[in-house]
């Protein structure tokens, strides 16, 4: 009989203990087969922003030459990417065209004048009779001639300051030589810039592309410092001109605005500005968040106690957006000690049950 109790008894506990062993062994099936994910705690802070880029110098404004005359070009006394001084010989034109028309303008003024000594003459003989008539015809032709020699005059005038004053073109400021559109003894026509000047007056600029996130705390007048890829290097001072969207979206055009002395076009810039968003809060990566109607929300993964052990459920959080960058945002809406998912091994839904 007590065998018989005894061997109920451990019966009864093997089966128990198989019970236990085997609701175990299923749990730990169940949650191998549950999703798997990774998660994380927020950072608290502001963000970075950084703006960063290169391009190329390029004048505010560059002064176009043209000839004065339709003139060939005698000499060139400059090349390509030359330094100028203002007032400085540039091209040396032949002007002998336009000498002889001045010549012949000349010729033509005199015959002029004394066609109105003749006319004067004739006036004389006729106020001496009583040919009213004929005396007011004359006058108005001596008035008529008067006024043309004016013309003339006016028309030698421009001749000879287009001969004295285009003769030899030279440089109106202080710069750099961009294009050269001129060669000795070809022609140069008035219609066409034959030089253009980099004018240093007018200072230089250089555009960069940026993210719109980063390029938000920026404004129009801040300045910023310009690194310059010459030997020996150096740096300029810089102030923001343009802030523009670009045609694709999600980008700035970011133009600066350079004055400094021997600057050059075509120099290489570049600059880097680091700034602090004004937002204070949870940080947390753009590729965490998704949406619905409700808006912006995380999957947040909280603790609950079982009778076999802890089990980890997630849920939705919602969250407002406060600031964000790249690839990082700043909300509200999220505890310092909550972990939210950073990744999953199969999609999940609220309520779901998930393993680490």
């Amino acid at each position: 009989m007590q065998r018989r109790k005894k061997t109920l008894r451990w019966m009864i506990g093997l089966f128990f203990t198989l019970l236990l062993a085997l609701t175990f062994l299923s749990n730990t099936i169940q949650g191998m087969s549950l999703p798997k994910v990774s998660v994380e705690k927020p950072e608290t802070g502001g963000l970075d922003l950084d703006v960063s880029g290169e391009g190329f110098l390029q004048s505010a404004h560059t002064a176009q030459l043209f000839p004065e005359g339709d003139w060939k070009v005698e000499k060139i006394h400059i090349s390509k990417n030359d330094r100028v001084s203002q007032g400085d010989p540039l091209i040396t034109f032949d002007t002998s065209s336009t000498k002889r028309t001045l010549e012949d303008e000349k010729t033509r003024y005199e015959q002029e004048r004394i066609q109105l000594e003749k006319m004067a003459d004739q006036l004389k003989m006729l106020l001496r009779s009583d040919d009213t008539t004929g005396v007011d015809n004359l006058k108005r032709d001596i008035e008529m001639q008067q006024l043309d020699m004016q013309m003339q005059q006016r028309k030698i005038g421009d001749l000879q300051k287009q001969i004295t004053e285009g003769g030899m073109l030279t440089s109106p400021v202080y710069g750099v030589i961009t294009s050269l559109n001129a060669a000795e003894g070809a022609a140069a026509g008035r219609g066409q810039p034959v030089i253009e000047i980099a004018d240093d007056a007018s200072g230089y600029q250089f555009s960069i592309t940026a993210n719109s996130d980063d390029a938000a705390m920026l404004r129009i007048g801040d300045k910023a410092k310009v690194h310059l890829d010459e030997e020996p290097r150096r740096s300029v001072e810089g102030i923001i001109s343009e802030i523009e969207d670009e045609p694709e979206g999600g980008s700035k055009k970011i133009t600066f605005d350079l004055k400094d002395a021997n600057l050059q076009p075509g120099l290489k810039a570049a600059v880097s500005i680091t700034s602090q968003s004004k937002s204070f809060g949870m940080q947390i990566p753009k590729s965490v968040l998704e949406e619905d109607n409700n808006g912006y929300y995380i999957y947040t993964v909280s603790e609950k106690d079982g009778p076999l052990g802890a089990a980890y459920y997630v849920s939705k959080t919602y969250i407002t957006i406060k600031d964000e960058n790249g690839d990082t945002v700043v909300t509200d809406g999220l505890m310092p000690n909550e972990q939210y998912v950073k990744e999953s091994s199969e999609p999940i839904s609220d309520g779901d049950r998930v393993r680490y």
